[in-house]
């Protein structure tokens, strides 16, 4: 890697004979194909400013952390510099690929002061972050300055609620454009993609967030289109909060930001870059920059498809007991997933005390239940409020396991300061030692701790099909945007496979089977699109029991992938995605709310001739959502496919070498 130090003169000021100069001292690191630029400037603080294709698209920005009162960053001194270059590979547990390639140069910035600035550029994106070295045993953070300034007329993808489960609109970063939005009380969840210029978009998001609050942004108080970090600060006490009181929220707050060790890394602050919008939904950098597998040996960690429960209202039909939260209805469930082979079954809220785990449900027999799943081939995973379950860590992890479950369901989380963060580290953690399988619900977004703790199979933090029951806002739109923007973090706990299927402009609201706003093949597509390791079929088994084609399909559909590929997509609007598993490829495209043709070119597949099963909009789809078509075609890697999309629709397939 080529690595250059800058001594530039900054002209300021020229009257007459006098010259005033600024002599500002400068670091620069490229990308492997020098196609990304970081230079680094020290002036009163460190800046750094990000280019790409020779194209400024963040300018530069300050950055600085303040321990113990004292701001590192500000007034810096640089002791040294080193540099190196990493060309490798990182074998993964599970997610879209086995191998990811893992290739950045990366510089490091020794300061006075016994804390360093480490950069590393990617071929698409960069990050930072601060080291530390302090004499001091333990150290308390009061703040830390993260910055992003842009150019005027910048627009952003950006969450429009106080709640990753909200929906994301592009909107403008000028002043006069967000004037409503209040920085004593908002805050912009992460990630977001800004247009930075008309043709390169920047995402912000963090990665390896261990015992540090999370980071979130606000609009700057000035003219200027500056985003700032924001944090929720060390909570002293805490009291019952959020929905039915289930999670434990601030209620006195510290001065400070975290009380940790002199000697730590902070967490990355990244910032993904490209001109396509494809690099957004196939990207591992969150992965990369995360801490290796701490669990010895993960055979035993096993991703898969759950027949889920509380989405469709443990509704039974046809049956001579009552649906409910009852050992008739997991049974039934149970059966459902042994006939189509789905690995788990899970047992949401109600089966057990929110404050006592040990309390359970008299209606719920969990002991019969586990073993009746276990005669069928069948596991089972528990619910639980997660502040509970982190109170009563061993005793309620040794009960479950005792139990012979196999996992948790960790819900309502409620807060993101540093103890909030450490909770999922230590949950993880806890849960691997008795090989439990852990699913964080109503909490933060994935930061890379699936890499550290890959138990750690799936986080929500994302306006899923769960909203189906409550309001219409999970469109079609919305769900061609998520690709792009929340899926960038990690896997997401979406909860796809609605079968009642509306296109219409509006639809009614049920709590007990609700619809979902897309085609039948527009919600089929999800299981390929989604990264969701542990992916829950959310309808009722009567329900696919009435469309036996699409649930055994379904039911075939891989998890977890060998290798994956976006072959064309555009934020909001469309996206088709290819993925393989063993020798078998499988596909799916989905759109907004307009029709339109993709083109799919099979090169990507071996030599020899395969059969393709696709699912596509039926003709009259357009009107009727559950409209759907299905063929086979003979093919090979010289065949271009035209793939036909209704408004609101998408398609899935399935790409078999012949034998």
């Amino acid at each position: 890697m080529k690595k250059i130090r800058v001594l530039a003169p900054f002209l300021l000021l020229l009257t007459g004979s006098f010259l005033l100069t600024l002599q500002a001292m400068g670091e620069e690191v490229y990308s492997p194909d020098r196609n990304m630029h970081v230079r680094i400037i020290f002036s009163e603080k460190i800046y750094y400013q990000v280019s790409y294709n020779k194209t400024i698209v963040l300018q530069a920005s300050p950055l600085s952390i303040t321990v113990n009162n004292k701001t590192l960053g500000y007034l810096p001194k640089l002791k040294g510099s080193s540099a190196q270059s990493v060309n490798k590979s990182i074998t993964t547990v599970w997610g879209s690929r086995k191998e990811i390639r893992d290739v950045y140069n990366e510089l490091t910035l020794e300061f006075e002061g016994n804390f360093s600035v480490k950069f590393r550029v990617y071929n698409n994106g960069m990050a930072y972050r601060f080291e530390t070295r302090l004499k001091e045993k333990e150290v308390y953070v009061q703040g830390e300055e993260v910055a992003y300034r842009f150019n005027f007329g910048t627009t952003a993808w950006m969450l429009d609620g106080q709640s990753y489960e909200s929906n994301y609109r592009n909107v403008s970063l000028d002043a006069a454009s967000i004037t409503n939005f209040n920085n004593s009380k908002d805050k912009i969840f992460l990630p977001l993609v800004v247009q930075s210029t008309p043709g390169i978009k920047v995402a912000i998001t963090e990665a390896d967030l261990r015992d540090y609050p999370s980071l979130f942004l606000k609009r700057g108080n000035d003219y200027e289109n500056f985003l700032a970090g924001t944090f929720e600060k060390y909570a002293l006490t805490v009291k019952p909060g959020m929905f039915s009181n289930y999670a434990m929220v601030a209620d006195k707050e510290a001065g400070y930001l975290a009380a940790t060790s002199g000697t730590r890394e902070y967490p990355w602050r990244v910032l993904i870059v490209s001109e396509r919008d494809e690099t957004f939904a196939d990207c591992d950098l969150v992965y990369q920059l995360s801490k290796p597998s701490a669990i010895p040996e993960t055979g035993w960690i096993k991703p898969g498809k759950v027949a889920w429960d509380w989405w469709h209202d443990y509704t039974v039909e046809g049956k001579d007991f009552k649906g409910g939260i009852n050992t008739a209805t997991y049974r039934y469930q149970i059966d459902f997933a042994a006939k189509y082979n789905l690995e788990y079954i899970m047992v949401d809220w109600l089966w057990t005390d929110k404050y006592d785990l040990a309390l359970v449900n008299p209606e719920v027999d969990i002991k019969q239940i586990i073993e009746y799943a276990k005669s069928k081939g069948v596991r089972v995973i528990l619910w639980c409020p997660g502040h509970t379950l982190h109170a009563q860590l061993d005793k309620a992890l040794d009960l479950f396991a005792g139990f012979g479950a196999a996992g948790v369901k960790a819900d309502f989380f409620g807060r993101e300061d540093q103890t909030g963060i450490r909770m999922y580290e230590e949950i993880a953690q806890a849960a691997a030692k008795r090989k439990l399988l852990v699913d964080f619900h109503g909490c933060t977004k994935p930061t890379g701790l699936s890499r550290t703790y890959p138990n750690i199979i799936n986080y929500e933090a994302v306006l899923g099909n769960e909203y189906n029951k409550l309001e219409d806002k999970v469109t079609a739109t919305h769900k061609a945007i998520l690709p792009f923007t929340r899926s960038l973090q990690g896997p997401m706990d979406f909860t796809p496979g609605g079968m009642r299927n509306n296109v219409n402009a509006l639809h009614p609201i049920f709590f007990t089977l609700p619809m979902v706003r897309g085609t039948r093949c527009n919600e089929m597509a999800l299981f390929v699109l989604y990264n969701e390791p542990l992916k829950m079929l959310a309808d009722a088994p009567h329900v696919y029991e009435s469309d036996t084609v699409v649930t055994r399909f379904l039911s075939k559909v891989p998890t977890t992938w060998d290798d994956s590929k976006v072959v064309s997509g555009k934020m909001g609007e469309y996206i088709l995605t290819v993925r393989k598993s063993g020798n078998t490829w499988y596909g799916a495209a989905i759109t907004n709310e307009a029709s339109r043709e993709l083109t799919l070119d099979c090169s990507f597949l071996g030599e020899g001739t395969y059969t393709a099963t696709i699912f596509s909009d039926g003709i009259n789809a357009d009107k009727v959502g559950a409209d759907y078509a299905v063929k086979e075609e003979s093919l090979n890697r010289n065949k271009i496919i035209k793939l036909r999309l209704e408004k609101s629709g998408g398609t899935i397939f399935r790409i078999e070498e012949k034998r």
